[in-house]
């Protein structure tokens, strides 16, 4: 069950070079499985290597997120330094 939990981040992480519709449309799908995980495996058990591969994809796809988030929160800055330098 991680195996579809890691396979749907990383159809997420390549969502983030698309676009808008296809991030909603994978994080969608993310959830379905995470819904699925939660109430069909509560016994389970997990192997440490699985759950160590899913952590890291979150850990590229939270660093990618804060990136892109970044450059958004700083684009006004760097549109009107450019401006104001063409003046």
């Amino acid at each position: 069950m991680l195996d579809s939990i890691h396979s749907s981040l990383k159809d997420l992480e390549k969502s983030f070079m698309l676009s808008y519709k296809e991030v909603n449309s994978e994080t969608k799908t993310l959830q379905i499985v995470l819904d699925k995980f939660g109430s069909k495996n509560s016994n389970v058990k997990l192997k440490k290597s699985d759950v160590l591969n899913v952590a890291k994809t979150i850990e590229r796809l939270s660093i990618k997120n804060e990136y892109k988030l970044n450059l958004i929160r700083d684009f006004p800055e760097y549109f009107t330094n450019i401006k104001f330098k063409k003046k």
